[in-house]
């Protein structure tokens, strides 16, 4: 204590820093800025608490607190100048249904163009079975390889709802690259790139960002045609709707969702939390 002293402390992503964790720059900094989005994911320790035999889909294993950037009394401004999505629809549905319609928003000149917007497949075979989706995985899979051979100009991310299954597309797509020497040169190549591809889970994509997203929507029916569990993980918590906000505002150009669901498969209650029916709006 005061042998480190700063005019200026500022604290990038304020919304996923956990109070005690600030205090030690906080202390020590005469001027505070602290930057961040109060509508997207809370400090949380989903990783450092789960264990062999917990299920990481069961939302009461997130163990959640209240972010620095919630504790501060501060007067907050908000930055309404929307400037990654290059189309509107990237960004139409979060400013709506989270930020009340707040945000400027450009006009796209790409507006018509099929290479921009919002994209959806439907994995007809899919099956959600031991918090996985082999079909699921499959078709992603070879949507990447596809990808990285056609468009390697365009960056790409790749974001599962759940750890189980990033870890089945990441397996899926080594495969793949080891039967095929193209795209093993292919994946090569843009791994060493400035904005390489990523696998991720839902919990761990906050602050990223691509030209292309591809979401593995990962939930549906256990058995093909029948209905699907009202099990939406993480999404079924207090918090979820955050996650979508975050998952949905990743894309500068493509938003590609592959999903083993439609929208008519989420069953909406009095009691459904909003995350519920954002992931169904």
């Amino acid at each position: 204590p005061g042998e480190v002293d700063f005019d200026l402390v500022v604290m990038d992503e304020a919304s996923q820093i956990k109070p005690v964790e600030a205090l030690g720059a906080v202390a020590r900094g005469s001027q505070l800025v602290f930057v961040g989005d109060s509508k997207q994911l809370p400090p949380t320790s989903f990783f450092d608490r789960l264990s062999d035999d917990e299920d990481e889909d069961d939302p009461t294993v997130l163990q959640e607190s209240e972010s620095i950037l919630e504790a501060v009394a501060f007067k907050s401004r908000r930055l309404c100048w929307h400037y990654r999505s290059k189309h509107e629809s990237l960004i139409n549905f979060s400013n709506q249904f989270f930020y009340d319609g707040e945000l400027v928003l450009f006009p796209s000149p790409h507006h018509k163009s099929g290479e921009y917007g919002v994209k959806f497949t439907r994995v007809a075979k899919g099956r959600f079975v031991d918090r996985r989706n082999i079909e699921e995985v499959r078709v992603i899979a070879e949507a990447i390889k596809k990808h990285l051979l056609e468009r390697p100009q365009e960056s790409l991310g790749v974001v599962a709802m759940n750890v189980t299954q990033r870890d089945q597309i990441e397996r899926a797509v080594e495969t793949l690259a080891k039967e095929d020497v193209l795209f093993q040169v292919a994946m090569e190549q843009n791994l060493s790139g400035k904005e390489p591809i990523f696998i991720k889970n839902l919990e761990n994509v906050q602050g990223d960002e691509r030209d292309i997203i591809f979401i593995s929507m990962t939930y549906g029916p256990q058995d093909i045609g029948a209905k699907v569990m009202q099990r939406f993980g993480p999404i079924n918590a207090d918090t979820g709707w955050r996650r979508l906000n975050v998952l949905f505002t990743r894309s500068k150009k493509r938003m590609h969702i592959f999903s083993s669901m439609g929208s008519k498969d989420i069953l909406l209650s009095p009691s459904s939390k909003l995350g519920v029916k954002a992931l169904r709006d």
